[in-house]
């Protein structure tokens, strides 16, 4: 299952969206110490996703991350500020870019990472959904094909069965050589 599909790449680019607004609000709650109306970042997170659509076309690192979160950030800062009417600080002070940055960077390393987490959860999803049906396949097939191809070598006794699959060690000891 590729993770740029377009219903996975949709859920990718939601979580990109609600993380980086969730993050941003959380941050200008804290920072200013008025809430942020959640219409406010509903439509955040409606303005944000589609960014992260473009960006969901194959799994990203957090160098790729970080610029967009960076920007991300850096809009909803603005966009917050205004939304709040505290238009004075739409301009950040450094102290605010040192915050926002650190946001970024937080929000880039648990992006990728979870990006790397799902690109492995689906790949074995696909191997363990392969499998099984493979497994399936092979039961469906009637006992006197796999009998046939079974039997394609020569019949060894039981006795003989082991040695015929015993791995064969030659030469002395490992240990014999060792001074």
């Amino acid at each position: 299952m590729h993770i740029g599909r377009p219903f996975i790449r949709g859920l990718r680019s939601l979580v990109f969206a609600v993380v980086c607004v969730l993050v941003s609000a959380g941050l200008h709650f804290v920072a200013g110490g008025a809430p942020v109306a959640v219409s406010a970042c509903a439509a955040a997170a409606a303005a944000v996703a589609p960014l992260g659509y473009l960006l969901g076309a194959s799994q990203r690192g957090w160098a790729v991350l970080l610029p967009a979160c960076a920007s991300t950030q850096a809009g909803l800062h603005v966009w917050f500020s205004v939304g709040s009417g505290h238009l004075e600080h739409a301009v950040p002070s450094p102290a605010m870019l040192l915050v926002h940055a650190l946001a970024a960077a937080v929000c880039a390393i648990w992006l990728a990472r979870g990006d790397a987490a799902l690109a492995a959860f689906l790949d074995l999803l696909l191997l363990w959904t392969a499998a099984a049906l493979v497994l399936r396949l092979f039961a469906s097939v009637p006992a006197r094909v796999r009998r046939a191809v079974a039997d394609r070598g020569p019949a060894l006794p039981p006795e003989l069965r082991l040695l015929a699959t015993a791995a064969a060690r030659r030469g002395p000891p490992a240990f014999a050589f060792s001074r």
